[in-house]
Protein backbone atom coordinates (compact mmCIF):
# COMPACT_ATOMS: atom_id res chain seq x y z
CA UNK A 1 0.00 0.00 0.00
CA UNK A 2 2.93 2.40 0.68
CA UNK A 3 4.61 1.96 -3.09
CA UNK A 4 1.21 2.66 -4.09
CA UNK A 5 0.27 5.50 -2.50
CA UNK A 6 4.08 6.96 -3.35
CA UNK A 7 3.56 5.89 -7.09
CA UNK A 8 0.36 7.13 -7.49
CA UNK A 9 1.66 10.91 -5.53
CA UNK A 10 4.90 10.87 -8.20
CA UNK A 11 2.47 10.55 -10.98
CA UNK A 12 0.37 13.46 -9.77
CA UNK A 13 3.35 15.42 -9.68
CA UNK A 14 4.78 14.67 -12.86
CA UNK A 15 2.63 16.52 -15.51
CA UNK A 16 3.47 19.53 -13.25
CA UNK A 17 7.16 19.92 -13.29
CA UNK A 18 9.19 21.71 -14.95
CA UNK A 19 12.64 22.68 -15.67
CA UNK A 20 14.68 24.78 -13.36
CA UNK A 21 17.36 25.80 -15.40
CA UNK A 22 16.45 28.12 -17.97
CA UNK A 23 18.77 29.03 -21.17
CA UNK A 24 18.51 33.04 -21.89
CA UNK A 25 20.05 35.61 -23.84
CA UNK A 26 20.81 39.37 -24.20
CA UNK A 27 22.02 41.64 -26.91
CA UNK A 28 23.54 44.60 -26.89
CA UNK A 29 23.51 45.57 -30.86
CA UNK A 30 26.76 45.39 -32.85
CA UNK A 31 29.46 47.33 -31.32
CA UNK A 32 27.80 47.03 -28.06
CA UNK A 33 26.05 49.89 -28.67
CA UNK A 34 23.11 49.33 -25.97
CA UNK A 35 23.26 48.85 -21.79
CA UNK A 36 20.55 45.96 -21.35
CA UNK A 37 18.97 46.38 -18.08
CA UNK A 38 18.31 42.55 -17.29
CA UNK A 39 16.00 41.03 -14.15
CA UNK A 40 16.35 37.45 -13.49
CA UNK A 41 13.45 36.62 -12.72
CA UNK A 42 11.51 38.63 -15.80
CA UNK A 43 14.06 38.59 -18.43
CA UNK A 44 15.11 41.97 -20.25
CA UNK A 45 13.48 44.85 -18.82
CA UNK A 46 15.02 47.60 -20.39
CA UNK A 47 17.41 48.52 -23.24
CA UNK A 48 19.10 51.67 -24.11
CA UNK A 49 21.26 53.55 -26.05
CA UNK A 50 24.72 53.92 -23.91
CA UNK A 51 26.18 56.81 -25.92
CA UNK A 52 22.89 58.38 -24.70
CA UNK A 53 24.58 60.39 -21.82
CA UNK A 54 27.99 62.18 -20.59
CA UNK A 55 27.69 62.68 -16.91
CA UNK A 56 25.55 60.78 -13.93
CA UNK A 57 24.36 61.94 -10.73
CA UNK A 58 23.83 59.60 -7.81
CA UNK A 59 20.44 59.98 -6.60
CA UNK A 60 21.08 60.29 -2.43
CA UNK A 61 21.41 63.32 -0.53
CA UNK A 62 24.42 60.82 1.03
CA UNK A 63 26.52 61.03 -1.55
CA UNK A 64 28.65 63.12 -3.96
CA UNK A 65 29.47 60.62 -6.92
CA UNK A 66 29.17 62.31 -10.19
CA UNK A 67 30.06 59.23 -12.88
CA UNK A 68 31.80 60.40 -16.21
CA UNK A 69 30.63 57.80 -19.59
CA UNK A 70 34.59 57.40 -19.89
CA UNK A 71 33.86 53.92 -22.08
CA UNK A 72 31.85 55.77 -24.46
CA UNK A 73 34.96 58.32 -24.76
CA UNK A 74 34.03 61.09 -21.82
CA UNK A 75 37.33 62.35 -20.71
CA UNK A 76 37.68 64.66 -17.17
CA UNK A 77 40.39 66.70 -15.89
CA UNK A 78 41.15 68.62 -12.91
CA UNK A 79 42.30 71.94 -14.34
CA UNK A 80 42.58 74.16 -11.69
CA UNK A 81 42.32 73.91 -7.81
CA UNK A 82 40.71 77.58 -7.71
CA UNK A 83 37.11 78.28 -8.66
CA UNK A 84 38.00 81.72 -9.81
CA UNK A 85 40.10 80.48 -12.55
CA UNK A 86 36.85 78.82 -13.88
CA UNK A 87 36.61 82.08 -16.69
CA UNK A 88 40.13 82.37 -17.32
CA UNK A 89 40.34 78.54 -19.12
CA UNK A 90 39.36 79.47 -22.61
CA UNK A 91 41.85 76.12 -24.24
CA UNK A 92 43.19 72.98 -23.69
CA UNK A 93 46.98 74.29 -23.46
CA UNK A 94 47.34 73.04 -19.95
CA UNK A 95 45.67 69.57 -20.67
CA UNK A 96 49.15 67.66 -20.62
CA UNK A 97 49.78 68.75 -17.35
CA UNK A 98 46.41 68.46 -15.80
CA UNK A 99 45.64 65.08 -13.53
CA UNK A 100 43.28 62.85 -15.41
CA UNK A 101 40.78 61.58 -13.69
CA UNK A 102 38.49 58.21 -14.10
CA UNK A 103 35.27 56.97 -12.06
CA UNK A 104 35.96 53.42 -9.62
CA UNK A 105 34.39 50.30 -10.78
CA UNK A 106 33.59 48.60 -7.92
CA UNK A 107 30.63 50.72 -6.46
CA UNK A 108 28.00 53.01 -7.76
CA UNK A 109 27.77 55.72 -4.58
CA UNK A 110 31.47 56.55 -4.34
CA UNK A 111 34.84 56.91 -5.87
CA UNK A 112 33.57 58.65 -9.18
CA UNK A 113 35.30 60.38 -11.51
CA UNK A 114 34.35 63.75 -10.40
CA UNK A 115 35.41 62.60 -6.92
CA UNK A 116 39.07 61.10 -8.03
CA UNK A 117 42.28 62.56 -6.56
CA UNK A 118 40.55 63.93 -3.69
CA UNK A 119 42.27 65.95 -0.97
CA UNK A 120 43.13 64.60 2.45
CA UNK A 121 40.12 64.74 5.21
CA UNK A 122 37.19 63.34 5.86
CA UNK A 123 35.60 66.84 3.88
CA UNK A 124 36.72 66.87 0.83
CA UNK A 125 34.91 65.06 -1.67
CA UNK A 126 37.21 66.08 -4.75
CA UNK A 127 34.96 68.97 -6.62
CA UNK A 128 33.89 70.19 -3.70
CA UNK A 129 34.47 70.75 0.22
CA UNK A 130 31.88 70.16 2.94
CA UNK A 131 31.01 72.77 5.15
CA UNK A 132 29.94 71.22 8.67
CA UNK A 133 28.10 74.26 9.73
CA UNK A 134 25.92 74.66 6.61
CA UNK A 135 25.78 70.95 5.37
CA UNK A 136 26.36 72.14 2.02
CA UNK A 137 29.15 70.85 -0.48
CA UNK A 138 30.57 73.38 -2.19
CA UNK A 139 33.05 73.57 -5.44
CA UNK A 140 36.42 73.97 -5.06
CA UNK A 141 37.98 72.47 -7.94
CA UNK A 142 37.57 73.58 -11.89
CA UNK A 143 37.26 70.77 -14.24
CA UNK A 144 37.77 70.66 -18.42
CA UNK A 145 35.68 67.93 -20.20
CA UNK A 146 35.82 66.19 -23.51
CA UNK A 147 32.09 64.54 -24.69
CA UNK A 148 31.14 61.70 -26.57
CA UNK A 149 31.55 64.63 -29.78
CA UNK A 150 34.33 65.57 -28.81
CA UNK A 151 33.44 69.25 -27.54
CA UNK A 152 35.23 71.05 -24.33
CA UNK A 153 33.59 72.34 -21.56
CA UNK A 154 34.96 73.39 -18.45
CA UNK A 155 32.93 72.40 -15.41
CA UNK A 156 32.23 73.32 -11.71
CA UNK A 157 29.62 71.50 -9.69
CA UNK A 158 29.00 74.98 -7.60
CA UNK A 159 27.13 72.84 -4.46
CA UNK A 160 25.22 70.16 -3.54
CA UNK A 161 22.30 70.79 -0.82
CA UNK A 162 19.81 68.01 0.91
CA UNK A 163 20.25 66.13 -2.49
CA UNK A 164 20.61 68.38 -5.11
CA UNK A 165 23.17 69.04 -7.61
CA UNK A 166 23.83 72.85 -8.93
CA UNK A 167 25.84 71.77 -12.18
CA UNK A 168 27.48 74.95 -14.23
CA UNK A 169 29.67 74.08 -17.36
CA UNK A 170 30.61 76.43 -20.30
CA UNK A 171 32.24 76.52 -23.62
CA UNK A 172 35.63 77.29 -23.32
CA UNK A 173 35.25 80.02 -25.40
CA UNK A 174 32.93 81.37 -22.91
CA UNK A 175 29.87 81.86 -25.87
CA UNK A 176 28.08 79.54 -24.00
CA UNK A 177 27.31 79.08 -20.24
CA UNK A 178 24.69 76.97 -18.49
CA UNK A 179 23.53 75.89 -15.01
CA UNK A 180 21.47 72.97 -14.31
CA UNK A 181 19.87 71.47 -11.07
CA UNK A 182 19.07 67.90 -10.65
CA UNK A 183 16.58 67.47 -8.08
CA UNK A 184 16.34 63.47 -7.00
CA UNK A 185 12.53 63.99 -6.80
CA UNK A 186 13.13 64.10 -10.31
CA UNK A 187 14.34 60.79 -10.55
CA UNK A 188 12.34 58.90 -7.75
CA UNK A 189 13.42 55.37 -7.81
CA UNK A 190 16.32 55.85 -10.09
CA UNK A 191 20.01 55.37 -9.14
CA UNK A 192 20.96 57.76 -11.34
CA UNK A 193 20.17 61.48 -13.40
CA UNK A 194 21.97 61.44 -16.45
CA UNK A 195 22.92 64.57 -18.34
CA UNK A 196 24.08 64.47 -22.21
CA UNK A 197 26.21 67.55 -22.55
CA UNK A 198 26.51 67.43 -26.12
CA UNK A 199 22.18 68.32 -26.41
CA UNK A 200 21.77 69.92 -22.63
CA UNK A 201 19.40 67.43 -21.69
CA UNK A 202 18.53 65.59 -18.57
CA UNK A 203 17.57 62.12 -19.34
CA UNK A 204 15.38 59.30 -17.24
CA UNK A 205 17.67 56.49 -18.18
CA UNK A 206 17.26 53.48 -15.90
CA UNK A 207 14.11 51.51 -15.75
CA UNK A 208 12.89 51.53 -11.62
CA UNK A 209 15.74 50.76 -9.85
CA UNK A 210 13.32 47.98 -8.11
CA UNK A 211 12.97 46.19 -11.47
CA UNK A 212 16.38 45.16 -12.42
CA UNK A 213 19.10 42.81 -11.00
CA UNK A 214 22.28 43.41 -13.46
CA UNK A 215 23.01 45.83 -16.39
CA UNK A 216 25.10 44.47 -19.64
CA UNK A 217 26.99 47.50 -20.75
CA UNK A 218 30.45 49.09 -21.73
CA UNK A 219 32.30 50.33 -18.70
CA UNK A 220 35.45 51.79 -17.53
CA UNK A 221 38.57 49.77 -15.62
CA UNK A 222 41.47 50.29 -14.38
CA UNK A 223 43.79 47.50 -15.65
CA UNK A 224 46.89 48.38 -14.11
CA UNK A 225 48.62 49.93 -16.66
CA UNK A 226 45.72 51.98 -18.04
CA UNK A 227 41.86 52.36 -17.70
CA UNK A 228 39.94 50.93 -20.56
CA UNK A 229 36.84 50.42 -22.28
CA UNK A 230 35.43 46.99 -21.45
CA UNK A 231 32.14 44.80 -21.60
CA UNK A 232 30.38 43.43 -19.14
CA UNK A 233 27.71 42.87 -16.14
CA UNK A 234 27.58 45.05 -13.54
CA UNK A 235 25.03 44.79 -10.39
CA UNK A 236 22.11 46.89 -9.51
CA UNK A 237 22.69 48.13 -5.53
CA UNK A 238 22.01 46.26 -3.25
CA UNK A 239 22.33 43.72 -4.92
CA UNK A 240 25.09 40.58 -3.99
CA UNK A 241 27.26 38.09 -5.52
CA UNK A 242 29.52 34.87 -4.75
CA UNK A 243 31.74 33.76 -7.19
CA UNK A 244 32.73 30.39 -7.71
CA UNK A 245 35.92 29.61 -9.68
CA UNK A 246 37.55 26.00 -10.09
CA UNK A 247 34.36 24.12 -9.24
CA UNK A 248 32.30 22.30 -11.77
CA UNK A 249 28.96 24.12 -12.71
CA UNK A 250 26.61 21.56 -11.99
CA UNK A 251 28.00 20.85 -8.54
CA UNK A 252 28.62 24.89 -7.18
CA UNK A 253 27.28 25.96 -3.94
CA UNK A 254 27.07 29.11 -2.47
CA UNK A 255 27.08 27.86 1.19
CA UNK A 256 30.07 28.70 3.19
CA UNK A 257 30.63 31.60 0.32
CA UNK A 258 30.60 35.47 0.85
CA UNK A 259 28.18 37.32 -1.17
CA UNK A 260 30.05 40.46 -1.91
CA UNK A 261 27.90 43.55 -3.05
CA UNK A 262 30.96 45.12 -5.49
CA UNK A 263 29.14 46.02 -8.75
CA UNK A 264 31.80 44.65 -10.78
CA UNK A 265 32.23 41.44 -8.90
CA UNK A 266 30.83 39.88 -12.60
CA UNK A 267 32.69 42.22 -14.20
CA UNK A 268 34.31 41.50 -17.59
CA UNK A 269 36.87 38.53 -17.10
CA UNK A 270 34.60 35.66 -17.49
CA UNK A 271 35.48 35.47 -21.14
CA UNK A 272 38.93 36.11 -22.98
CA UNK A 273 40.09 36.52 -26.35
CA UNK A 274 43.52 34.25 -27.62
CA UNK A 275 45.18 36.63 -29.54
CA UNK A 276 43.55 40.03 -30.25
CA UNK A 277 40.85 38.03 -32.42
CA UNK A 278 37.58 36.39 -32.34
CA UNK A 279 36.43 33.97 -31.09
CA UNK A 280 35.54 34.62 -27.22
CA UNK A 281 36.45 31.53 -25.10
CA UNK A 282 34.58 31.35 -21.51
CA UNK A 283 36.55 30.92 -18.08
CA UNK A 284 36.24 27.26 -17.17
CA UNK A 285 33.97 26.02 -13.68
CA UNK A 286 32.91 29.71 -13.52
CA UNK A 287 29.37 29.98 -11.33
CA UNK A 288 27.96 33.16 -9.60
CA UNK A 289 24.83 33.00 -7.36
CA UNK A 290 23.05 36.04 -7.07
CA UNK A 291 21.18 37.25 -3.97
CA UNK A 292 18.78 39.78 -5.48
CA UNK A 293 16.76 42.71 -3.56
CA UNK A 294 14.17 40.27 -2.76
CA UNK A 295 16.30 37.77 -1.20
CA UNK A 296 15.92 35.64 -4.29
CA UNK A 297 18.77 33.85 -5.05
CA UNK A 298 19.88 33.02 -8.78
CA UNK A 299 22.33 30.27 -9.96
CA UNK A 300 23.94 31.87 -12.93
CA UNK A 301 26.66 30.82 -15.86
CA UNK A 302 27.81 32.39 -19.18
CA UNK A 303 27.13 29.91 -22.35
CA UNK A 304 28.44 32.02 -24.94
CA UNK A 305 29.94 35.50 -26.40
CA UNK A 306 29.69 36.51 -29.50
CA UNK A 307 31.67 39.65 -29.28
CA UNK A 308 31.37 42.97 -31.27
CA UNK A 309 29.70 41.71 -34.79
CA UNK A 310 25.89 40.92 -32.37
CA UNK A 311 26.96 42.21 -29.02
CA UNK A 312 24.99 38.63 -27.83
CA UNK A 313 25.68 37.64 -24.71
CA UNK A 314 24.47 33.50 -23.53
CA UNK A 315 24.02 32.52 -20.28
CA UNK A 316 22.05 29.82 -18.01
CA UNK A 317 19.93 31.02 -15.10
CA UNK A 318 18.42 28.99 -12.39
CA UNK A 319 16.30 30.09 -9.62
CA UNK A 320 17.78 28.37 -5.99
CA UNK A 321 15.62 29.73 -3.13
CA UNK A 322 14.52 32.55 -1.54
CA UNK A 323 16.25 32.99 1.99
CA UNK A 324 12.83 34.51 3.62
CA UNK A 325 10.71 31.93 2.65
CA UNK A 326 12.68 29.01 4.22
CA UNK A 327 12.92 30.41 7.44
CA UNK A 328 9.93 28.42 9.15
CA UNK A 329 10.05 27.85 12.58
CA UNK A 330 9.99 24.22 14.74
CA UNK A 331 10.92 22.31 11.38
CA UNK A 332 12.87 20.90 9.22
CA UNK A 333 12.39 21.98 5.20
CA UNK A 334 14.38 21.30 1.83
CA UNK A 335 15.20 24.76 0.86
CA UNK A 336 15.94 23.93 -2.63
CA UNK A 337 17.21 21.19 -5.13
CA UNK A 338 19.45 22.18 -7.40
CA UNK A 339 20.41 21.92 -10.68
CA UNK A 340 16.91 20.52 -10.79
CA UNK A 341 16.63 18.95 -13.33
CA UNK A 342 20.09 17.49 -13.07
CA UNK A 343 22.72 15.32 -14.98
CA UNK A 344 24.80 13.48 -12.15
CA UNK A 345 25.04 15.62 -9.37
CA UNK A 346 22.51 17.71 -7.66
CA UNK A 347 22.77 20.01 -4.28
CA UNK A 348 19.84 19.89 -1.39
CA UNK A 349 19.83 22.23 0.69
CA UNK A 350 18.23 21.47 3.83
CA UNK A 351 17.05 24.60 6.12
CA UNK A 352 16.76 23.16 10.14
CA UNK A 353 16.06 26.39 12.92
CA UNK A 354 18.18 24.13 15.20
CA UNK A 355 20.79 21.53 15.53
CA UNK A 356 18.75 18.24 14.84
CA UNK A 357 19.16 14.62 13.20
CA UNK A 358 17.64 13.55 10.01
CA UNK A 359 17.47 10.43 7.77
CA UNK A 360 16.83 11.50 3.90
CA UNK A 361 15.65 9.15 1.50
CA UNK A 362 15.12 8.89 -2.48
CA UNK A 363 12.23 6.80 -3.87
CA UNK A 364 12.16 6.12 -7.78
CA UNK A 365 8.51 6.61 -9.87
CA UNK A 366 8.47 2.81 -9.06
CA UNK A 367 8.43 3.72 -5.10
CA UNK A 368 11.73 2.19 -4.54
CA UNK A 369 13.91 3.29 -2.52
CA UNK A 370 17.12 4.49 -3.97
CA UNK A 371 19.32 6.49 -1.25
CA UNK A 372 19.14 6.30 2.62
CA UNK A 373 21.30 8.39 5.17
CA UNK A 374 21.30 9.42 8.51
CA UNK A 375 22.40 13.36 8.66
CA UNK A 376 23.51 15.46 11.48
CA UNK A 377 22.31 19.02 11.01
CA UNK A 378 22.94 22.18 11.77
CA UNK A 379 21.14 25.09 12.98
CA UNK A 380 21.06 27.26 9.55
CA UNK A 381 21.05 25.92 5.81
CA UNK A 382 22.80 22.56 5.52
CA UNK A 383 24.01 21.09 2.09
CA UNK A 384 24.11 17.88 1.27
CA UNK A 385 25.75 16.34 -2.27
CA UNK A 386 24.07 13.83 -4.16
CA UNK A 387 26.41 11.56 -6.56
CA UNK A 388 23.64 10.36 -8.95
CA UNK A 389 25.98 9.19 -11.59
CA UNK A 390 24.49 5.65 -11.21
CA UNK A 391 20.70 6.61 -11.51
CA UNK A 392 18.37 5.84 -14.43
CA UNK A 393 16.65 9.11 -16.03
CA UNK A 394 13.43 10.13 -14.35
CA UNK A 395 12.06 11.37 -11.67
CA UNK A 396 12.72 10.78 -7.85
CA UNK A 397 11.31 12.17 -4.75
CA UNK A 398 13.56 13.05 -2.55
CA UNK A 399 12.17 13.23 1.10
CA UNK A 400 13.49 14.86 4.73
CA UNK A 401 12.15 12.82 8.22
CA UNK A 402 12.67 14.40 11.11
CA UNK A 403 11.13 12.00 13.88
CA UNK A 404 7.05 11.89 12.40
CA UNK A 405 7.52 14.87 9.64
CA UNK A 406 8.25 14.09 6.38
CA UNK A 407 9.68 16.97 4.12
CA UNK A 408 9.25 16.37 -0.08
CA UNK A 409 10.87 17.56 -3.00
CA UNK A 410 10.97 16.23 -6.33
CA UNK A 411 13.88 16.02 -8.10
CA UNK A 412 14.75 15.15 -12.35
CA UNK A 413 17.67 13.04 -13.27
CA UNK A 414 18.52 13.65 -17.23
CA UNK A 415 22.04 12.54 -17.62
Amino acid sequence: MKNFILVSFLASIFLNTTAQVVEDSISMGPNYTNDVYYSLNDGTVKEVGGANWTVAFYNSAMSAAIMINEARGVALWNASENTADFASITDTTGLSTWTQLHDEDSTWDAYSAFEDDALGGNANYGWGEYNFTTHLISASRVFVLKTIDERFFKVMVVQKETGTFTYRYASLDNSFDTTMLIYPADMLDRNYAYLNMDNHTLLDIEPNNNNWDIVFNKYSTDLGFAFYPVTGVQLNVGVQVAKILGEEVSSASYLGETFLPNKNIIGYDWKYLIGNMPPYYLVDSLTYFIKTNNDDIYKLYFTAFEGGSTGKVKFNKEFITNITSIVDLNEVNIASIYPNPCRTKANVLIQADKNTKVSVEIYSVLGNLQYQNKLDLNAGLNDLSLDLTNYENGLYLVQIIEGNTRKTEKLIVNH
